[in-house]
This record gives structure tokens, C-alpha cells and sequence, in this order.
């Protein structure tokens, strides 16, 4: 029996003091190897990789992530390799799976299935729906939703082994213009990016532009467009996002759902609700029981006042898949603008009931209280709702409650909730005006 075959963690950062550590200490015990590549940090970040034993090298950053992941990836010098973000983690409970698959000889790359944390379940990534964190894992467990998809990060060290592409980088065409297999592995990359509002906000321009400065120069490249569709409907450019899905379409024989999907959510974000109703179709006969497809033709079916035929689908959707709260989310949507304000009410409250940790159902049924003139309803939907996920609501629930509290004479109670709406929200002007009066004598 030969030696066990070694494996390095292979990375690129910049300025991730805030997210490295977690990442590192995550892998510390899995990996034989630690490869940081450091483009351009102006923070901590490349002393946090060292005080973890990391071999640190440094890349000028040249507007290209698969040149900066290639750099990273001929440093190691492990056996296999393990490709992680700085956002990114592995449970301890997948360490063994992740070693093991290093072990066998037959196939050189798998992918694992990524859990993308979100705070509310009013999202999508790419096609798929977020539903309620399923309590599997240690980590990731202070957050109660998440979606998936599936990506290759793990995979033989081999020579030419490299990633394409400027954005959006994948190994996967090197193994398959070698017609090499890709296997697919129970284990999970847990991604905290998502719930990192500012970074999200702060990287929709850079991607943007990268994306089209690639398909600029490639224009007849379909994961080129592929990545300009989406990057242009994260930054909610429709008309953008049609144009390059519409390219895309024209270029893919056999065009995948998350694409599809995001195409007619482009449709509908520009309005042109009618030409979104074919490519949801078009995805329901892939797969019949497609929530999200369903949820979102009925939403295309209720903008053209096919209201009745729109909420049948969501009841019968709702009745197979009724922990996801964005089909709770569509519904409540379609009522509100008929203004049927009473069955809203009741389905909030049969929502908050099916997903009680999502904040955008959570705060649907504050907002509806406080509309209604409902405030003494709203200060308890809100009370649940801090109890629930007490560091949700943007401060509003907070503030809810602490005014309630003090009308009533009882101060020290709202100071500790004030307190607590601060250290999850600083800066509230709500909560602050609470403090301030609070702190100033009558």
C-alpha cells in the first residue's frame, strides 16, 4: 500500500481579513497544504494566511480571475487540489468524504454541492429557490436558509491543470476536452457571500464590466453571454439582461435552466411579462414540478389579470413544496394588489407558521399590520419575529417593540431591546433616537 496522497488548498484573495480566518481554520486539519494568493490586499489578509502556516505567493491583479486561480494552482504541489474562496468553508463532518475521494484512481475531478446562505427567501440562485436550512451541518447553522448549486472545486494535481475564463472562472472544460469524467460527491462548500450585503453591492459593477469586456472580445462565446446575462440581471439591467440572453440562447443547442430562468426573470424585471411565459414553460417541460418556474409564471400570469388561473398553480405548488417561502411570497404579492387584505393577513399567518425564520414574510406581516392601522397587532407579529430571528428585520421590529415597552412604563425592558437592535443594526436612526430619549431626563 502506497503512501496517502497528499492535498492542497488553492486560493486567491484580496482583502479578506474578515472572511480568511474562517476559511483557513475550516480546512486546517483536511489539507497537507495551504496556497494563498495574494492580488493586491491592502488589510490583513496575507499576514492571517501566514500565522496559518500558509506558502503565500503575490499576483498583480490583471482583470482576470482564471490567471490569478492558475498562478495559485501551480504552487501546490499536493496530489489533489481543493479550490476555495475566502467566503467559503468545509464542515469537519465532510473532511472524511473529501479525503477518501483523493484516494481512488479512476476518476480526477468531482464537483460538490454548494450551500449559498442567504437572510430572506425572497432570492434565487440562478434556477433554484431558497429553502430552510436543514440543520445538517454545524456550520452554517446561525443561518436559517440557503440555496444550492453545484460546482467543481476538487480535483487532481495534473500538468496544464488550469481554469478558463475571466469571470466566473471553471476547470471543468480542461477535463472535458480530455474526456476525462467528473464524478460528483456528497460534500458541501458552505458560502457566506451572499449574506454579505455591502461586498455583494460593492462587486455588481466590477463583474458587470468583466463580463462584458469578455464577451466583447468573444462575442460568439456562449459562456461569455451566459455570464453577462447574469451578471446584468444581478444588477437588475434588464434590457441587458435580454440582449445577452437572447445571444446566449442563439449559441446554446441544449441551454441550461439556470440560464433559461434568468432570461425570463429579466423579462419580467423589463416588464415584458408575455415573452417570459414561454422559457418558463419551456423549463416546466424539462422538469413538470419546477418550483420556481411555477412560482414565477404565476407571477407573469397574475401581471396579465389571469389572477384566479395564477393562484390555483401557487396553492398546488405551495401544497408539494410548502417550505418555500418564496411561493408563500408570491402569493401574499398577488393578494396585496388586489387588495384582499384579509386573506393576505391569513396566508401571512399560515406562511410565518410553514417558514418561521424568514425575515421577508416575517416583515410582509409587520408592514401589512402597520398599513391596516393594526400597531397593536404589529408590535406582537413583531415581538414573534424577534424571538424567532433576533437579528433580522433592519431594526423595525426592534424599534416596535422598544417604543411599546416604554409607552408602557417599562423602560429597562426597552433599553435591552434597543440595546440588541443596535449591536445587529448600528446606526439605526430609530434605535438611536429610542437611546437618545432614553438617556435624556424628562
Amino acid at each position: 500500500m502506497g503512501p496517502m496522497p497528499t492535498l492542497s488548498l488553492s486560493m486567491i484573495v484580496k482583502n479578506e481579513a474578515a472572511h480568511l480566518p474562517r476559511c483557513l481554520a475550516s480546512v486546517r486539519d483536511l489539507v497537507d497544504e495551504i496556497v494563498v494568493v495574494d492580488t493586491g490586499s491592502t488589510d490583513e489578509t496575507v499576514h492571517i494566511a501566514e500565522t496559518f502556516g500558509a506558502r503565500v505567493g503575490h499576483f498583480p491583479w490583471t482583470g482576470d480571475f482564471s490567471a490569478a486561480r492558475n498562478a495559485s494552482l501551480r504552487l501546490c504541489t499536493g496530489d489533489w487540489i481543493l479550490v476555495l474562496d475566502a467566503d467559503e468553508a468545509v464542515d469537519p463532518l465532510d473532511h472524511p468524504t473529501l479525503r477518501k475521494a483523493c484516494e481512488q484512481k479512476r476518476i480526477p475531478a468531482f464537483t460538490l454541492t454548494f450551500r449559498n446562505y442567504f437572510l430572506d427567501g425572497d432570492r434565487l440562485m440562478m434556477d433554484q429557490a431558497v429553502q430552510p436550512n436543514d440543520g445538517r451541518y454545524p456550520l452554517g447553522a446561525g443561518y436559517s436558509l440557503f440555496a444550492t448549486h453545484r460546482g467543481l472545486r476538487l480535483c487532481r494535481n495534473a500538468p496544464g491543470l488550469a481554469f478558463t475564463g475571466r469571470i466566473h472562472e471553471l476547470l471543468d472544460p480542461y477535463f472535458h476536452r480530455r474526456k476525462l469524467p467528473i464524478g460528483s460527491l456528497d460534500a458541501v462548500i458552505h458560502h457566506f457571500g451572499k449574506v454579505d450585503l455591502a461586498r455583494e453591492e460593492a462587486k455588481k459593477t466590477l463583474y458587470l464590466q468583466m463580463a462584458l469586456d469578455a464577451a466583447g472580445a468573444e462575442p460568439r462565446n456562449q459562456q461569455h453571454q451566459f455570464n453577462v446575462l447574469l451578471q446584468a440581471a444581478v444588477a437588475r439591467d434588464w434590457e441587458l439582461a435580454i440582449r445577452a440572453g437572447t445571444a446566449w440562447l442563439a449559441l446554446s443547442p441544449a441551454p441550461k435552466t439556470s440560464g433559461l430562468m434568468t432570461l425570463a426573470v429579466a423579462y419580467q424585471g423589463a416588464g415584458r411579462v408575455e415573452e417570459s411565459i414561454p422559457l418558463f414553460q419551456r423549463i416546466l417541460a424539462l422538469e413538470p414540478d419546477h418550483p420556481t418556474a411555477l412560482c414565477r409564471l404565476a407571477l407573469s400570469l397574475a401581471a396579465l389579470q389571469r389572477t384566479s388561473e395564477a393562484l390555483e398553480m401557487l396553492e398546488g405548488t405551495l401544497r408539494r413544496r410548502p417550505d418555500l417561502s418564496a411561493i408563500w411570497l408570491a402569493i401574499v404579492d398577488i393578494l396585496s394588489a388586489m387588495r384582499r387584505y384579509d386573506d393576505t393577513r391569513e396566508v401571512l399567518k399560515r406562511a410565518v407558521a410553514a417558514c418561521p425564520k424568514d425575515p421577508a414574510l416575517r416583515t410582509k406581516q409587520v408592514d401589512l399590520d402597520l398599513q391596516l392601522g393594526l400597531k397593536a397587532q404589529a408590535v406582537a407579529d413583531a415581538w414573534e419575529a424577534l424571538r424567532a430571528i433576533p437579528a433580522c428585520g433592519g431594526g423595525q421590529w426592534h424599534s416596535l417593540v422598544a417604543s411599546h415597552l416604554l409607552a408602557s412604563g417599562h423602560a429597562p425592558e426597552a433599553r435591552v431591546v434597543v440595546d440588541l437592535g443596535l449591536k445587529a443594526f448600528p446606526g439605526n436612526p430609530e434605535l438611536e433616537a429610542l437611546r437618545h430619549s432614553m438617556a435624556t431626563p424628562i
